[in-house]
């Protein structure tokens, strides 16, 4: 193990780290808020959704074909199992899109321990009310409720859905640096996630610092990194700010 660690240099990056984490996050959050009208399920799928006006016969039906060859494609496999059909018209409790955590393991080499990782640039766009770490728990859980996957399962795909048909959010996004990509998360199988970037990235250190990390804390969780050369390197307004915080730390 490094005996070189610096743990006041260390501490200081995590500090960085979480103010410009903190700052990042709430400009995605405004920008996807303000562009959520964009994500307009109830207007593609019209009456085939609980509540929705009634849309065009044509081509909510051919949305909806489309949305079911999905659905049935990733709920039958691993790790959902889902043998259900899709009950017409669908019910959505929820529309209002939100960012989660970005989350993966990474497994340390020296001594075999996993490492739950958090990217703080980067983070999954879901809809309220349906994080991820309760579909991650309801996924793993045993005695889980069938009903309350579907839930899971038909939000997530509903809203992918809806991102990939509206290809102006993802350019608008990109044009205030904050991309959109779509990705498929370990534990979830074939789902396709809505994964939203931003203006820097972040980074593992070597693996010895994370294991003195968490053995310093004692738990088996860590952030991703940034740094302040990348900041430094940006040539547009969001430097200032972050600069301006990153010193006030």
């Amino acid at each position: 193990m490094d005996s070189s660690f610096d743990i006041e240099a260390f501490i200081r990056q995590r500090k960085q780290t979480r103010v410009v984490s903190d700052l990042l996050y709430e400009n995605a959050s405004d920008y996807l808020t303000t562009l959520g009208a964009l994500i307009r399920p109830q207007m593609i799928f019209g009456e085939y959704l609980q509540g929705a006006p009634r849309g065009s016969g044509r081509e909510a039906q051919h949305a909806f074909k489309e949305f079911t060859a999905l659905y049935d494609s990733t709920a039958n496999a691993e790790p959902f199992r889902l043998l259900q059909e899709l009950d017409v018209p669908l019910e959505l409790l929820s529309t209002a899109p939100r960012l989660y955590p970005h989350e993966y393991d990474v497994r340390l080499e020296s001594t075999g321990k996993v490492i739950r990782v958090t990217s703080p640039t980067r983070w999954v766009v879901g809809f309220d009310g349906f994080s991820l770490q309760r579909f991650r728990h309801i996924i793993k859980d045993p005695n889980r409720s069938t009903a309350e996957l579907l839930r899971y399962v038909v939000h997530y795909l509903m809203l992918f859905y809806c991102v990939n048909r509206a290809p102006g959010l993802g350019r608008l996004l990109l044009g205030l640096r904050f991309p959109v990509s779509f990705e498929k998360l370990g534990e979830f199988g074939s789902m396709p996630f809505c994964v939203v970037g931003s203006p820097i990235t972040s980074h593992l250190p070597e693996q010895d610092t994370i294991l003195r990390s968490t053995e310093i804390a004692g738990n088996d969780t860590f952030e991703e990194l940034i740094d302040v050369a990348d900041i430094e390197s940006m040539d547009d307004a969001v430097k200032q700010r972050l600069l301006r915080a990153i010193a006030a730390v």
